[in-house]
């Protein structure tokens, strides 16, 4: 796996966080304080301000589920399952683009016979949905 995507870079006062709450819903905070040794700065403690108060962040923990605080700039990836930061570069399996007229159970098929590795994957119908609706924008435009 690529460091990018374990890697948790040590925040500043006033930095913006965010994460989905368990009910789905997209929540932000902001780091309100930060503790940490001065000669070892990837070890932190940081409070957060919530809508709901106040939590606690500290730098000790693998943070990358869909319910964990992450930088705002980061964004979630579904077919990697994790948070990943603006830099990090992403290797996603080369989907084929819908034939012209083809129905997506027949597309689908085909996808999965051309790259048989998706057929593993958990968010399987979420990636080739999300790949059916970009072909189609692509397509109108």
């Amino acid at each position: 796996m690529n460091n990018n995507y374990v890697a948790f870079p040590r925040p500043s006062l006033g930095d913006a966080l965010q994460r989905y709450t368990l009910a789905n819903q997209y929540e932000e905070a902001i780091i309100i304080g930060i503790v940490g040794p001065e000669q070892n700065p990837e070890h932190w403690s940081a409070t957060l301000m919530t809508r709901n108060g106040i939590e606690f962040f500290t730098s000790d923990k693998e943070l990358r589920g869909r319910f964990d605080w992450v930088p705002i700039d980061w964004v979630f990836d579904s077919y990697h399952k994790c948070w990943i930061a603006p830099d990090a570069e992403l290797v996603r399996p080369d989907v084929p683009a819908p034939e012209a007229g083809e129905r997506y159970m027949t597309w689908k098929a085909r996808v999965i016979r051309a790259v048989p590795e998706l057929r593993q994957h958990d968010g399987l119908n979420e990636i080739l949905s999300e790949a059916w609706r970009a072909k189609a924008k692509q397509a109108a435009s």
